[in-house]
């Protein structure tokens, strides 16, 4: 039996299904009631276009020939389902053998050409056109839509479908819909819990814009950052964490994404990525201050640093916050002072400040407060009531132990960043390919790696002849030059690698590469500069740089 396309047949209901491909997925039942009604009334005027589906053999003049049995619908859901309500038996179609790929085509031109087309749907079916190879100017072109209607269509099908649901019911504005679309899935969820756990909900674009405003974290005032770019001291090397102003959570890096929102400053639009590296940093900022922090059990002591909960919060989720920072710093074995243990603040001149640092009224404190409310943390001022404060007299010159401690920080802070850079710098696979003799300052590590671990009454099983005697400069040049120097490099890089051996990856680095050389001389030079600093206080107080009275 052959399937005439020209050729209207009267087909049962019950053969007939719709397509799980047409884009098209909701139906307003008043309308397909009206419809049903005027079929009722006039018959159906227009047939619906069905495929073969599902195929049984019949014996045809002798012949065995494949007959349709089922059939899928291409255009025409809409009567078809305004036909099954009447309760008909049979439907007009028009048969077509089709593909798949020219049946969805089919159907995406019947649901474009629609008034009435759900933007959910015009987003998928655009989205299927150009998965299909087709660019956003040919949509354009065959819907005739302009191309950034085309694109901020396709742009819906980033949403989640508790928003998808909300667009094509009516509560969500389509223009808030393109702003939501822009944020992650795990971001729209939020906004959905937070907004539309009410069905009645009916928002606005002035509703959605707000919360985004609210919900965006200003970069400009980040703990974190140092003006408009990521604090270096406390990721130097770039890798543990995502720099602001190179990623694409900062709406400064894609302003046409977000140039609706008509904010200057650049905004954070992933709130647990700014969440955690702010808790990075707290943490980092606390490490740093680690040996001065009063430990639990412990009374403040001349030169400490101590964590307080004291300050106001404002809502349930900081006081929460509050909570946390109190029990994970308290689990770390810290002691955190209350509002009544260390209720006043201390707002005095610096001055002032120094004395009563050094007659033990006053001590430095990390406010968690303030951590709880995401703002910028630095050293703040308590007075010490006189039963918090230690029994034993107050050494007029504590502040000669604080001074060597910052200078040892220093020393350590310009270690991490020198051992960075030089990380940085080393290209591990290029040095190991390159085919060529050692220079001196290779050959230096590699005596380090292979000569220091042979005691020297041993050399001879290395270099004949050294059984008693240190091997010459020039005996070990030697030796070394006669291997292959592709693995001797090998044995350099692995060395520093699996050992963590400090000095030779920065000698290795310095050597390697002009820039590095250049900033790690600038680190150096830097903290030479505050370390002279600091010892130029000791001096004042009477001291040398190793804290020893002059």
């Amino acid at each position: 039996m052959s399937t005439n396309p020209t050729t209207i047949q009267n087909i049962r209901l019950f053969l007939i299904s719709p397509s799980p491909m047409n884009p098209r997925k909701t139906f307003n039942e008043d309308e397909l009631k009206e419809l049903a009604d005027n079929i009722a009334r006039q018959g159906l005027l227009q047939p619906i276009t069905v495929r073969p589906s599902k195929w049984y053999d019949e014996v045809h003049d002798g012949q065995i020939v494949s007959v349709p049995e089922e059939y899928e619908i291409v255009c025409g859901e809409r009567r078809y389902r305004a036909c099954s309500m009447l309760k008909l038996e049979t439907i007009p179609c028009i048969v077509r053998e089709m593909t798949d790929d020219e049946a969805l085509d089919a159907m995406i031109t019947e649901n474009l050409q629609r008034r009435d087309v759900d933007p959910i749907e015009e987003a998928v079916a655009f989205n299927i056109l150009n998965l299909r190879g087709q660019s956003v100017a040919d949509i354009a072109e065959r819907s005739g839509k302009s191309a950034t209607y085309v694109n901020n269509r396709m742009r819906l099908t980033s949403l989640i479908d508790p928003l998808r649901q909300a667009l094509s019911n009516g509560q969500l504005p389509l223009g808030g819909a393109y702003l939501l679309a822009r944020l992650n899935k795990e971001e729209q969820q939020v906004y959905f819990d937070e907004e539309l756990d009410d069905e009645d909900i009916q928002l606005t674009f002035s509703d959605i814009e707000v919360w985004l405003n609210r919900y965006f974290m200003e970069l400009w005032h980040a703990p974190f950052q140092d003006g408009k770019s990521l604090k270096e001291e406390w990721n130097p090397n770039g890798k543990l964490i995502r720099r602001c102003d190179r990623c694409d959570c900062n709406t400064g890096n894609h302003g046409c994404l977000f140039a609706d929102m008509k904010k200057e400053e650049p905004q954070c639009i992933n709130r647990t990525c700014f969440n955690r590296k702010t808790d990075v940093y707290y943490d980092w900022f606390i490490n740093q201050h680690a040996s001065r922090i009063t430990r639990e059990g412990q009374s403040i002591k001349p030169g400490d640093v101590v964590l307080t909960n004291a300050g106001y919060i404002w809502g349930n989720e900081e006081k929460q916050r509050l909570q946390d920072f109190t029990e994970k710093y308290g689990l770390m074995g810290y002691r955190v002072f209350t509002e009544k243990e260390l209720p006043n603040r201390y707002y005095s001149g610096s001055s002032s400040l120094k004395e009563d640092l050094k007659k033990g009224k006053v001590v430095e404190c990390i406010e968690l407060a303030d951590m709880a409310k995401r703002h910028d943390i630095s050293i703040a001022y308590r007075y010490i009531p006189a039963d918090k404060a230690t029994s034993s007299p107050v050494d007029p010159n504590f502040r000669v132990s604080q001074l060597l401690e910052r200078s040892a920080a220093v020393e350590k802070n310009a270690q991490k960043k020198i051992t960075a850079r030089a990380r940085q710098a080393f290209d591990k696979e290029r040095y190991i390919a390159r085919d060529s003799q050692l220079t001196p300052w290779e050959l230096n590590i590699m005596a380090a790696i292979v000569f220091d671990m042979v005691p020297w009454t041993e050399q001879d099983l290395l270099i004949p002849g050294t059984r008693n005697t240190h091997a010459t400069p020039q005996q070990i040049n030697t030796f070394f030059n006669e291997r292959n120097y592709s693995w001797m490099r090998r044995a350099i890089a692995s060395f520093i690698e699996k050992e963590h051996k400090q000095p030779f990856l920065v000698e290795l680095a310095t050597h390697e590469s002009a820039k590095a050389y250049a900033d790690i001389s600038f680190i150096r030079s830097e903290a030479h500069k505050k370390i002279d600093d600091i010892n130029s206080k000791l001096a004042e107080l009477g001291y040398d740089e190793k804290g020893n009275k002059l």
